[in-house]
């Protein structure tokens, strides 16, 4: 079960995590250090979960 709600977790997060990417593409124009979007992304690609 806690399979399954890490990885609905996981679901969401990567949906939201697009639309941040989309939202901040002028933002990425500039600098490429926005930290909210890399603790998403560490939180998707991390083995730990």
């Amino acid at each position: 079960m806690r399979t399954v709600a890490r990885g609905v977790a996981k679901f969401f997060v990567a949906n939201f995590a697009v639309v941040m990417a989309i939202m901040l593409l002028p933002v990425f124009l500039v600098t490429d250090d926005v930290a909210l979007f890399d603790s998403m992304m560490e939180y998707l690609f991390s083995n730990k979960s």
